[in-house]
């Protein structure tokens, strides 16, 4: 089959500690079972930009007659626009799930010219469930790879949805996310215990799913850092794209 992958920096491939990328994943376990594969992610990619990345790189390599299309999907928090000024209006909860939507409808009409089935994988971020997924036309091909690996299935419970944030790690996050995170402190403190609630769990659920990953390194940590015993990274390796690998085997997609 000739398969396309888009989405950020966890459809990648496995990145060392020097921000290499030292083994192509899924990429490279669907081209050793003998696939066509063309990984067209990239790096820090927001959720609609990885939607108009779908649509231009099949448009402009229309000619492979693409077979189907893998998505992995990332953070609400960092797409900008004017989204951001709603949190007032209707809530962070609201908006966070409106944004989940928004995606899918993108991805259904980029796609929509080539007519090909539609994969999206959880990557950075859970998705919605397969359920609220099929209803936009696309399909779930694993809500959580994160689940996946340390618990053994796709989909979860209480999905990670958005602000996934290392607090406890040093890392800050960028501008966008600065701008999301004060918009819906003020929101907080507009709207009352529901929505303090809320926010509160999205931050709590951001840092135990760091801490999850740091504490499964054979699945979240560089090769590398399996040898020298350095920090988890938080980002999938050889391993989580295996296992994902064969979650897709197994399930029929590839």
């Amino acid at each position: 089959m000739n398969i396309a992958i888009f989405g950020d920096s966890f459809a990648n491939g496995e990145t060392d500690n020097s921000r290499n990328l030292v083994h192509f994943g899924l990429t490279q376990y669907l081209m050793d079972d003998g696939h066509f594969v063309i990984n067209f992610s990239r790096q820090g990619n927001a959720n609609n930009q990885t939607a108009e990345d779908l649509y231009f790189s099949m448009r402009q390599n229309e000619y492979r007659k693409w077979d189907m299309a893998i998505v992995f999907q990332t953070e609400p928090c960092r797409e900008t626009g004017p989204w951001i000024d709603h949190l007032h209006d209707v809530g962070i909860r609201e908006v966070e799930s409106a944004m989940a939507s928004r995606f899918y409808s993108q991805l259904r009409e980029a796609g929509k010219p080539f007519s090909i089935p539609i994969y999206v994988v959880g990557g950075t971020v859970d998705t919605s469930t397969p359920k609220e997924i099929e209803k936009f036309g696309l399909k779930c091909a694993c809500q959580s790879v994160t689940n996946l690996c340390v618990n053994g299935e796709h989909t979860i419970e209480e999905p990670v949805t958005n602000f996934v944030f290392p607090f406890g790690t040093g890392w800050k996050p960028g501008p966008t996310a600065n701008e999301f995170l004060n918009k819906a402190n003020k929101v907080v403190r507009a709207q009352g215990m529901d929505s303090k609630r809320h926010f509160i769990e999205l931050l709590v659920k951001g840092e135990y799913r760091y801490k999850l990953m740091g504490d499964n390194p054979e699945y979240f940590a560089p090769e590398e850092n399996l040898v020298g015993g350095k920090h988890a990274s938080d980002h999938p390796n050889r391993h989580a794209y295996k296992k994902l690998f064969n979650h897709l085997k197994s399930i029929g997609i590839v």
